[in-house]
């Protein structure tokens, strides 16, 4: 800034005046992260119950059909597991009953298209060939379980699996009766009864803090 020969101030210069500074924005406090709205009871008790609805017996109560030859090498007391295929069918493959991947157990093998003893098995048509309409055999499928075993997809045939019951994916875990003692099931549970040889029930019991 220069002075006048006398020391005093210049005369203000409105062409030659600095342009003014921008105003500085108004600084307010920081918007707060929006926090998901708590569950509500209801909302807690529906998702516990969809989980239990999940495990119904009907879920279970699946058709599968094979188009494999290999229908000749079941027989009961064989274990097998299932896969889907192409076109919609599923097909099987044995495995011995102490293998991990064997989830099912085949209780008695029917001839021909018939319904099993007991609506809590898998009813499994097997046919001759792929233009076979007339099923030759049907297999009556029992989840293979003993009491401890945990299991994952218990609502998918082709994907259960057996885990362990601290892996995440756990959903029931069995708790196995010889005979018919459903009663040995809590109101929590799934029971599936399994008329044999042997005759046993299945209680598939929610995982939960005391697995």
């Amino acid at each position: 800034m220069t002075t006048t020969p006398t020391g005093g101030m210049p005369e203000y210069d409105p062409f030659n005046a600095p342009a003014p500074l921008p105003p500085m924005p108004e600084v307010g406090p920081p918007t707060p992260f929006p926090k998901p709205r708590p569950l509500s009871v209801l909302a807690k008790v529906s998702i516990v119950l969809g989980v239990v609805a999940a495990l119904g017996l009907g879920s279970l109560a699946a058709w599968g059909i094979s188009q494999s030859s290999r229908y000749s090498k079941v027989e009961a007391g064989k274990c097998l597991y299932l896969t889907d295929e192409a076109g919609g069918n599923q097909s099987y493959t044995t495995a011995s009953c102490t293998s991990s991947r064997a989830t099912f157990r085949i209780d008695e093998v029917r001839t021909g298209s018939s319904d099993c003893r007991d609506s809590d098995y898998i009813q499994f048509e097997l046919y001759g060939s792929s233009s076979s309409k007339k099923a030759q055999k049907t297999l009556c499928l029992a989840l293979n379980v003993e009491t401890g075993d945990c299991l994952r997809d218990v609502v998918h045939e082709t994907r259960i699996a057996k885990v362990r019951c601290t892996d995440i994916s756990a959903e029931a875990r069995a708790v196995v009766t010889r005979g018919s003692s459903e009663s040995a099931c809590s109101s929590d549970d799934t029971a599936l009864h399994y008329t044999g040889p042997p005759e046993r029930t299945v209680c598939l019991r929610p995982t939960g803090e005391n697995i």
